[in-house]
């Protein structure tokens, strides 16, 4: 399929205009198009899959019907459509799971093929809302090679991977090349995207800033420039909450022989975990094997954790306190929240917010709260744009402001699930580097996960890994230093 554009013009919000002036990609041709946090990659590839519509200028295709999207906000309009139509006081049990990922991929003769050839087959009957993120992803990839598309236009399709599934993404990827279905690929540049892809566009301040061989590009002086950074941390760290009411002789988390289980079939078992004042976590494991569900269990976000034997704070779950009297002691940045996150607000409103622990600011905050919401942003290299909407943000611009929310009242707990993902290299660097910082100069500690091989923490002392055991996962808890 061969795409043409002409004098394209797109406004993405007021700090960022997307101008292309004349491009073309040839039938045939595979693109990687990359660029940092607000260069206007997103907004391309919306553009080109036709999400969004240009103001000025024309995009042309040769066979238009035979493109197929997959973003990592696919899932997220999955999710909210499923919360629309959920029917849970009406049906028994009083929980219904919306639909199976095979529901989402639909039907056809080719459905077997392409399961086999991602690897999903396995998951099928599970409902899309039940699934990791890794696994949502390759689920949206079948859905989109369904119709057999000639062009597959992907947005960040490595983000939230573990390392098996970002290997087998990255054989599939050279696969579909190998097939003549051209792959127009938009994520920020590392040496790991498919080598079949050798034609690379590097956007900047929404414009083609190169463009050529990847081996020209990335060995010119003009990317040496342009991907060039560097790390300021703060002189001090703004105020915070005091959490003296705890008693500093019971562990933050404890949990006896937890297990979970979704549609009757057990995702972990037998998890024994004690997390102690100074440690600092690392939790690991494939894509599904059940982490971001821990997190939601002992942070008051998974209705799993009811029945169980877990305690927080020296109080047994179920024992009569509320999710507030949990969430307080929390700073919280997940793939879930930025999903939900979908209240009309300013940055610095989104950043207060995390005050308050709600999705939406409804109390009015203290002079002193607008003060350190603002200090958190200049830190995050966003000063200056506290009355942006944050619905107006690049994805990872917004995953930049959840991470302020996240660290504005300086939790016990900082939980982080996948924080960087959406992140440049820069972006990527200086949030790795601000947590190590605020786990060495506050009272806060880390749970952290991450599947990206980038996102080393010094800080991090223990660790809590899920294995195979059966057909389900255990935890092996072991030392880092």
């Amino acid at each position: 399929m061969q795409i043409s554009i002409k004098n394209l013009h797109f406004q993405a919000n007021p700090e960022l205009a997307l101008r292309i002036d004349n491009w073309m990609l040839a039938d045939g041709q595979s693109a990687l198009v990359c660029g940092a946090n607000g260069s206007g990659k997103s907004v391309f590839a919306q553009l080109v899959s036709g999400r969004l519509r240009a103001a000025s200028g024309e995009i042309m295709f040769s066979r238009p019907d035979k493109l197929a999207y997959v973003g990592v906000e696919l899932e997220a309009e999955i999710l909210a459509e499923d919360r629309y139509h959920n029917d849970s006081e009406f049906i028994e049990g009083g929980l219904d799971q919306g639909r199976t990922a095979r529901e989402i991929i639909g039907s056809g003769q080719n459905l077997e093929s392409v399961c086999r050839l991602i690897g999903i087959s396995y998951l099928l009957d599970r409902p899309f809302k039940a699934i990791s993120t890794g696994e949502a992803r390759k689920v949206l990839i079948a859905k989109a090679l369904m119709d057999d598309p000639e062009l597959l236009v992907l947005n960040e399709p490595f983000s939230g991977l573990d390392i098996v599934s970002r290997k087998e993404m990255h054989d599939l990827f050279n696969e579909l090349v190998d097939r003549d279905v051209q792959l127009l690929l938009f994520d920020f540049y590392h040496e790991s995207l498919p080598e079949s892809i050798d034609h690379l566009v590097y956007l900047s301040g929404g414009r083609i800033a190169m463009e050529g061989l990847r081996k020209n590009v990335t060995g010119s002086p003009q990317w040496k420039t342009c991907t060039h950074y560097q790390i300021q941390l703060p002189h001090h760290l703004p105020d915070c909450y005091q959490y003296d009411h705890l008693d500093s002789s019971c562990p933050f988390v404890k949990t006896v022989d937890l297990d979970v289980a979704y549609n009757g079939k057990k995702v972990f078992s037998g998890v024994n975990w004690t997390f102690q004042r100074g440690e600092h976590w690392r939790i690991s494991g494939p894509n599904g094997s059940g982490k971001s569900t821990l997190l939601g269990m002992i942070s008051g976000d998974n209705p799993k954790a009811y029945g169980k034997d877990i305690t927080l704070f020296g109080i047994r779950r179920g024992s009569g306190e509320s999710i507030w009297d949990i969430k307080r002691h929390y700073g919280i940045v997940s793939s879930s929240l930025h999903r939900d996150y979908r209240i009309s607000a300013t940055l610095l409103e989104v950043v207060v917010s995390g005050f308050y622990d709600s999705i939406g600011l409804y109390d009015k905050p203290t002079e002193s709260q607008w003060r350190i919401g603002l200090e958190w942003l200049e830190l995050l290299g966003m000063k200056g744009r506290e009355k942006t909407p944050f619905s107006t943000l690049s994805f990872g611009d917004q995953r930049r402001v959840l991470i302020a929310r996240a660290m504005v009242k300086l939790p016990l707990i900082l939980l982080l699930d996948e924080p960087c993902l959406g992140l440049d290299h820069n972006n990527r660097s200086l949030v790795l580097a601000l947590i190590d910082y605020i786990a060495s100069h506050s009272q806060t500690h880390i749970l952290f996960v991450s599947h990206d091989y980038r996102d080393e923490l010094e800080c991090l002392n223990r660790s809590l890994e899920f294995i195979p055991d059966g057909e389900c996962y255990r935890a092996i808890i072991s030392n880092m230093q």
